[in-house]
C-alpha cells in the first residue's frame, strides 16, 4: 500500500516533468537529462500513475502540456531558479583556491589563445580544476551552465559582471599558393572559405550576409576553415589573432572596423567573492590584455 508520503511531488519528479515541458519530446528531454529515451518514458509514466494525473498529451509530433503540466512548469521553474540562486550564494562564500571552474569560450579562442594561459594558471594553482567548455553557443551564467565566459559581445547580460578586454577584429587572409593562382583577380572575386553561420562570434558571418561572396567551402569549425585556407582552397575572413599565428597565411586587408566586436570576460555577480573564480578571471583578463595588439590586428 502506498503511503501519503509517497504521493508527494519531489524534485526528481519535477525535473523529469520540467525537462519534457521544455523539450516537448522524450528524446529532447533525455538528451538534456543525460538519460535514455526508454528511461524517461518509464519515469514519466510512473509519475503520472503515482499522481493519477496526466501531465502531457501524447501527440504524433511530441508531448504537449496539459494544464497540470503547465502548473508543474511554472512551479518547477521557480524552484529551480531558487536552487541556482542558493548554489551561487554558497559558492560566493568560498574563499579557497581549490575546486572546479567551468569556463566557456569559442573554438578559435580556446585553441589559439587559452592553452598556454591555462597551463600557466594551473602551474600557479594546481588545486583548481578547469572544465573548459568549447562552444560558440551562449551558456547561461545565471543557470550555472558556466562560471566564467569569454564572449564576443557589445551587450553583456545584465545579470553578469565582467570587463571588456579589448576590441575584436577580423581581416582577410590567404596562402601564397592561392594568391599566386589568383593574381589576375580582384579581391572581391576571390573564392572564399568561411565558417557557417553557427559561429556567430566570428564577424565573417555578418560580412558574408552583406556581400554575398563566392563561398566554395564552409564549415562549423574555425580550425577546418583555417586548414582549408592554408591548403589554398580560398581566402578566408579570420579573427586577426588567428591569422597572426598562422605563418602560412598572408593578411590581405586591414582590420575591418565596421565588423569589430568586443572581447569580454564575464561571470555571474553572485560569484564575485568566490576566490578561485575571481583569481582565474583576473589572470585571463591580464593575460589576454597583453595580447591586445594581436587580437585587434594592429600588430602584423
Amino acid at each position: 500500500m502506498q503511503s501519503s508520503h509517497d504521493k508527494n511531488m519531489n524534485w526528481d519528479d519535477l525535473k523529469i516533468v520540467l525537462a519534457i515541458c521544455r523539450a516537448g519530446s522524450l528524446s529532447g528531454a533525455a538528451r538534456n537529462l543525460g538519460s535514455s529515451h526508454s528511461t524517461v518514458f518509464r519515469q514519466i509514466n510512473g509519475i503520472e500513475e503515482k499522481f493519477a494525473t496526466r501531465f502531457f498529451n501524447r501527440l504524433p509530433n511530441g508531448y504537449a502540456m496539459t494544464e497540470a503540466g503547465e502548473a508543474v512548469l511554472r512551479v518547477a521553474s521557480a524552484i529551480e531558479e531558487e536552487i541556482h540562486d542558493l548554489s551561487r550564494e554558497l559558492q560566493g562564500k568560498d574563499l579557497r583556491l581549490q575546486g572546479k571552474i567551468r569556463l566557456t569560450a569559442p573554438e578559435g579562442i580556446s585553441h589559439y589563445l587559452l592553452s598556454p594561459l591555462l597551463a600557466k594558471f594551473y602551474r600557479m594553482h594546481p588545486d583548481i580544476h578547469i572544465d573548459l567548455i568549447v562552444t560558440s553557443n551562449p551558456l547561461e551564467l545565471s543557470r550555472q551552465e558556466a562560471d566564467l565566459a569569454l564572449r564576443i559581445t557589445s551587450n553583456p547580460p545584465d545579470s553578469s559582471i565582467g570587463r571588456k578586454i579589448c576590441n575584436f577584429n577580423s581581416a582577410m587572409y590567404a596562402s601564397k599558393a592561392f594568391l599566386s593562382r589568383s593574381k589576375h583577380l580582384a579581391v572581391s572575386e576571390y573564392n572564399l572559405v568561411m565558417s557557417n553561420d553557427g559561429l556567430n562570434w566570428i564577424p565573417a558571418s555578418i560580412w558574408k550576409n552583406r556581400s554575398k561572396p563566392n563561398i566554395i567551402f564552409s564549415a562549423d569549425s574555425i580550425l577546418s576553415v583555417v586548414n582549408a585556407a592554408k591548403e589554398g582552397v580560398g581566402a578566408a575572413m579570420l579573427p586577426c589573432f588567428i591569422g597572426h599565428q598562422e605563418k602560412n597565411l598572408q593578411r590581405l586587408t586591414s582590420p575591418l572596423k565596421d565588423l569589430s566586436g568586443e572581447l569580454w570576460i564575464l561571470s555571474h555577480a553572485d560569484l564575485r567573492q568566490t576566490a578561485r573564480v575571481r583569481t582565474l578571471m583576473t589572470h585571463l583578463y591580464q593575460s589576454l590584455y597583453e595580447k591586445k595588439a594581436i587580437i585587434e590586428g594592429t600588430r602584423i
